[in-house]
């Protein structure tokens, strides 16, 4: 996650029992971890948006009482960074194809691969 994404102010310290820091950076798994959860699931072949509404519901559930702020901006970070990523990597480290598989100019994909240290 990049360090300029906000959270909310109410929560300051990180804990198992403060569930809106779930998605701060020490509560990822790696990348290597991804792939064998996946396929322990039965839900591997269901459409991106029936996965992110699961995480979403259990966000909200983690949360119970307590309400986020910029929950639009985490999670569009927190989908971006590995995207790219994966993009990057299936095209092997060129840039102009990449940035043409995700439908942005160069430019702007440049700028986002800085944004999360992938250049």
């Amino acid at each position: 996650m990049a360090p300029h994404v906000q959270y909310n102010a109410s929560h300051s310290h990180k804990s198992a029992e403060n569930p809106t820091d779930y998605y701060k950076e020490d509560y990822h798994r790696s990348n290597h971890d991804v792939k064998p959860s996946l396929e322990s699931t039965s839900h591997i072949h269901e459409p991106l948006r029936v996965h992110v509404e699961r995480v979403v519901r259990q966000y909200f559930a983690m949360l119970g009482d307590e309400i986020p702020t910029d929950l639009y901006e985490l999670i569009l970070k927190e989908i971006e960074q590995p995207l790219l990523s994966v993009v990057l990597e299936k095209s092997r480290g060129n840039q102009t194809k990449c940035a043409q598989i995700l439908g942005l100019n160069r430019g702007t994909l440049r700028k986002k691969l800085k944004t999360y240290g992938l250049m």
